[in-house]
């Protein structure tokens, strides 16, 4: 009995399926796809292969799908693979052979999802085009995509066009997207190498065209500003009714909603959105966030620091400030704007934590990160961020890393107040005197911290004489006396003229 008990065992460990692992950095997988849409009965159907190369130290035999549709069959180098039973997230197959390291596996799948058109706009949009590698996280991968749509629809993907093979091309993406309506029109620009594709309604053609010369034009400054520009293409596509802003649904394309209700914003408005949400393709997309294949507080963040850039060089105001003002609001509000939690504590949050946090407070981190470290030097960060990560994820303890190797700095007192604690910064004028001294004035200015965060803030002294000075105060003092030496009157004392570090205090904090 023993002995049979030692044959058995020895044969279930021999023939014991590799279980799904994910690599730290997955292979980068080659998707060619033919993928029709078909009105009746409104579906997308079609079939990819999928290519890949393990070039990981360990043997790969259990992979992961990412797909909603209702028809998935997946064959591994001509072999049928069987999907694993039970209840998961994501589609599992077992191969019919482990794929070792230096190994080649080809996935031939075929796949069909209900896909309706909104009644209201005869239009949808899709970041699952077809069933895709699941690791957990985001990678870029290769698209060679053929769609067939009826004539009468209109469409716009994350591939530039290749007449000659009659297909959607994009490398190096994170997400391959999909717009799809009927009675739209389209038009088209080239900024540099990179083909620019706007469609929209009748309704919606002012905008359009002002959003498509807008993203050349910011296609071109970020190029210039940051080296490169992540994709070949950008398509620009209409979302909802009202004109609240827009996303990123995939990769190369972006969704700006209300284009037709133009006239109900100022131009700024409209140019600063194509700048904010094409800044999310270098941060997001072209960096990855760490943990979930979504975008993260430290990615909006950076994608709103390019937009900011484009803005200041253009003299376009509005945009980051009425994001950082969310944050303000928010803090007085008593909320818990702490930024550092799960998936699942954020889910529970019952306000709005995208626009209070996500994107109003990482607004303002950055700013004030960058009001401490110097310009010069934050700008040096952002590049190296975006050079050193590309294709790889990015956190914010890695990113605090890479801020304290460009400053020299120990930057964790900064960190750990913005990002894991909801402590605000608030500063008041607490006095102020100015007195003759010959034939000039000496004037001091005591700044009092009343919130919670300790911060340097700027100080700046404005004269009778229209002369203003600055100075800034010492972050672990609670009280700190600034002198200046002019030759009028002090008139007035501002804290923080510039807004680099958002002030707000909850009434009910106290200092620590």
């Amino acid at each position: 009995m023993r002995t049979f008990g030692s044959i058995f065992l020895l044969a279930t460990i021999a023939f014991a399926r590799t279980e799904f692992w994910a690599p730290v950095t997955p292979p980068r997988a080659h998707y060619s796809i033919d993928i029709r849409f078909v009105p009746e009965p409104s579906r997308l159907e079609g079939t990819e292969t999928i290519r890949f190369r393990n070039d990981t130290a360990r043997p790969i035999g259990r992979i992961a799908l990412h797909w909603y549709g209702d028809v998935l069959r997946v064959r591994s180098n001509g072999v049928a693979a069987q999907r694993s039973p039970g209840k998961q997230s994501v589609a599992l197959f077992d191969l019919p052979r482990d794929v070792p390291p230096g190994g080649e596996l080809e996935l031939a799948v075929e796949f069909g999802a209900p896909w309706k058109l909104n009644p209201k706009t005869s239009s949808a949009i899709t970041s699952f085009l077809s069933p895709r590698l699941w690791w957990g996280f985001g990678t870029l991968d290769d698209y060679e995509v053929r769609l067939q749509a009826p004539d009468g629809y209109t469409v716009a993907t994350s591939g530039r066009y290749d007449p000659a093979a009659r297909a959607y091309r994009a490398e190096g993406v994170r997400v391959f997207g999909l717009f799809v309506g009927q009675g739209y029109e389209s038009a088209e620009a080239d900024a540099g190498d990179v083909r620019v594709r706007a469609v929209f309604t009748k309704a919606g053609r002012p905008c359009a065209e002002l959003l498509l010369k807008t993203a050349v034009d910011v296609i071109a400054f970020y190029r210039e500003r940051f080296g490169s520009y992540p994709h070949r293409s950008l398509a620009i596509v209409p979302g909802m009714d009202s004109p609240a802003g827009g996303y990123p649904p995939a990769s190369a394309l972006v969704v700006v909603h209300g284009q037709h209700r133009m006239a109900e914003r100022p131009e700024a408005f409209w140019r600063w959105i194509a700048a904010h949400e094409i800044g999310h393709m270098y941060w997001g997309d072209h960096v990855l966030a760490q943990g979930p294949d979504s975008l993260s507080w430290l990615m909006i963040g950076m994608g709103i620091h390019a937009d900011r850039e484009y803005r200041r060089a253009r003299g376009i105001t509005g945009g980051t400030g009425a994001l950082q003002s969310n944050y303000v609001k928010g803090v007085i509000k008593g909320l818990d704007t702490t930024m550092d939690v799960t998936a699942e504590q954020e889910s529970a949050i019952p306000w709005d934590f995208n626009n209070t946090v996500t994107h109003g407070k990482s607004a303002a981190l950055l700013d004030a990160l960058e009001s401490v470290i110097g310009v010069e030097t934050f700008t040096n960060l952002y590049r190296r961020c975006l050079k050193e990560y590309a294709g790889k994820q990015l956190g914010w303890r890695e990113f605090q890393r890479v801020a304290q190797i460009e400053s020299g700095q120990d930057l964790h007192w900064f960190f750990e107040e913005w990002v894991r604690s909801s402590d605000s910064a608030a500063y008041r004028v607490a006095g102020k005197q100015c007195s003759p001294a010959e034939g000039a004035f000496d004037c001091r200015v005591q700044v009092e911290r009343t919130g919670g965060m300790r911060m340097p803030v700027t100080v700046a002294a404005r004269f009778e004489d229209g002369s203003e000075q600055r100075a800034r105060t010492e972050r672990l003092a609670d009280l700190d006396e600034l002198q200046f030496r002019a030759k009028s009157p002090l008139k007035d004392v501002v804290i923080e003229p510039d807004s680099a570090v958002a002030l707000a205090d909850a009434p009910a904090r106290e200092r620590k």
